[in-house]
């Protein structure tokens, strides 16, 4: 299981120069916490971590992340990128396996959950993506409408067409769907970003214009931390 982690907007570094991933919670730094506090920690192969270049993150790599985890990557873009969704290409270019399952984590929320991934994907062929959500309407989350039956039919950034809010955690079932994904981003670019940028939550529409499903898998105790 491949973990993408893409930090390298402009929020990383707050205007007072602290790194936010830094933060104290539960006695943690956030990151480190966030993190490990996911189901699936323990089976994760490789974390790759995106971030902005600058001598901020080059000490927060090495004076912190370099602690906290062995099995990581990093990689480095000299520009911001028109969002997540495109600066977890970069993360995608690390992958030795491109069958196992990509995780991309914007690790801004903290939750609780029992999802078990591979279990989910074994199930059935067609089930090409797994959404984290809980009950919100509020218009700051990503959103992913189901139709009678409960089958996903649509995701949509900051406009709540539901009540299930993205936990701002996204999982593909391999390389091949999440560039595919990315691919149906672009090409329909005027109805798939938001404020100009690519979000990853649209990216499940990629998912279902390729004929697989998305399903839908529920989150607890949620605390958004993204402030």
């Amino acid at each position: 299981m491949h973990v993408i982690v893409p930090l390298a907007g402009p929020d990383f570094i707050r205007e007072d120069g602290n790194i936010k991933a830094l933060s104290s919670f539960e006695n943690q730094p956030l990151l480190q916490y966030v993190l490990n506090s996911r189901p699936w920690a323990s089976k994760v192969e490789l974390y790759t971590f995106i971030l902005y270049d600058c001598s901020q993150t080059r000490c927060f790599v090495a004076n912190h992340l370099s602690n906290w985890f062995q099995n990581f990557s990093i990689v480095y873009i000299t520009n911001f990128s028109r969002g997540a969704a495109i600066s977890a290409l970069a993360g995608i270019s690390l992958i030795r396996d491109f069958n196992k399952h990509i995780i991309i984590d914007l690790a801004d929320i903290v939750y609780k959950s029992n999802v078990n991934v591979e279990e989910i994907f074994q199930s059935n062929s067609v089930i090409g993506g797994i959404a984290l959500v809980f009950d919100s309407r509020n218009p700051q989350y990503s959103y992913l409408a189901t139709d009678y039956k409960g089958i996903v039919t649509e995701a949509v950034e900051k406009v709540a067409i539901s009540n299930n809010a993205s936990a701002g955690t996204y999982i593909f079932r391999n390389s091949a769907t999440v560039l595919n994904s990315l691919a149906h981003a672009i090409e329909n670019e005027a109805s798939q970003t938001y404020n100009n940028l690519f979000y990853v939550c649209p990216l499940f529409n990629g998912v279902l214009a390729q004929k697989k499903r998305v399903v839908l898998e529920h989150v607890s105790k949620v605390i958004d931390i993204k402030n």
